[in-house]
């Protein structure tokens, strides 16, 4: 079964390798590759022009550079070395397996025979829910928070700030939300697609340094002012709050909004701060170093934000 997941992996890089090659070749509006350049243009103007939640300069900001270089390393090399064929072998282990329990139908729902905008709604609302469960996990499993605290120790964010996480949420923990789809018959290539829309719509308009005036809005769809208190080190709870990706429901539903009335200001980072690496490559290595270290401090269990 090993050889034949990689075989799966491989076919299918191969595969994504070949569509990247296409999308570099072939610009157009609903291109994922030139939609990140112009979402990064969008939110960064609107960093220039609309008035700031935290006074700090969009390109003077600390970690400014490094988080272009990020989105560099996801968006053009990291969809390129695997998303797509992580998320194919995550189906083939995940059928394998129900096979050899004798589980061959495991379908609950096929939603391919139902209308296109319905699809769509479904496959959105599923993955909506699924992204605020993968997140609220990466803050409430030790092992996971050491890799997602890459993300969060940022003193300062800017639209470039979302892509500044560790590859292993992007190769190994974010594929694992398809499992949920393989039982709906929700093709790979549609999962993607919607997960793509999803990332690149409003995970760069939430980390943006504005303000956003029209107050309705924090309380239905993600937001800087309410992701701002995500990321922050001055709030109530162990695990965090504001866990939503696009909807607010979720957070709604179970208890984790948080946006105070009052004027305090989120205290961005992560309490041991010091110990985090200021280098890529200082960030790619130190969470196998907490997770896998010989010596492991209590303190590393550290309040999660």
């Amino acid at each position: 079964m090993v050889l034949s997941v990689i075989d799966v992996f491989a076919e299918n890089f191969a595969f994504y390798k070949q569509y990247f090659g296409y999308m570099i070749k072939n610009p157009a509006w609903n291109n994922p590759l030139y939609m990140v350049f112009f979402i990064c243009v969008a939110t960064f103007i609107m960093e220039l022009t609309l008035p700031r939640k935290l006074p700090y300069s969009p390109v003077g900001r600390k970690g400014f550079a490094l988080d272009i270089f990020y989105v560099i390393f996801i968006d053009f090399l990291l969809m390129l070395f695997g998303f797509y064929a992580a998320a194919k072998a995550v189906e083939y282990i995940f059928t394998q397996t129900m096979g050899i329990f004798g589980v061959s139908d495991f379908l609950i729902f096929d939603i391919t025979q139902l209308n296109g905008a319905v699809q769509f709604l479904i496959i959105f609302f599923v993955l909506d829910f699924m992204q605020w469960f993968g997140h609220f996990l990466l803050h409430r499993v030790d092992f996971l928070w050491h890799f997602h605290k890459i993300h969060h120790a940022q003193e300062e964010l800017g639209f470039a700030s979302t892509r500044h996480f560790h590859w292993m949420e992007y190769l190994v923990f974010k594929p694992l939300l398809f499992i949920p789809f393989i039982l709906l018959n929700v093709p790979v290539s549609s999962f993607f697609a919607v997960y793509l829309w999803i990332g690149l719509s409003f995970t760069f308009f939430s980390h943006a340094n504005i303000r956003v005036n029209f107050k309705p809005l924090n309380y239905l769809l993600i937001t800087p002012e309410t992701h701002y208190w995500h990321h922050a080190k001055n709030i109530p709870g162990k695990y965090g709050v504001n866990f939503a990706s696009v909807l607010t429901v979720w957070d709604h539903i179970f208890g984790y909004f948080y946006y105070p009335r009052n004027k305090e200001t989120p205290q961005l980072g992560v309490d041991d701060q010091a110990k985090i690496p200021t280098t890529f490559v200082g960030q790619m290595i130190h969470p196998f170093r907490e997770a896998f270290g010989k010596k492991k401090k209590t303190s590393s269990k550290v309040k999660k934000k």
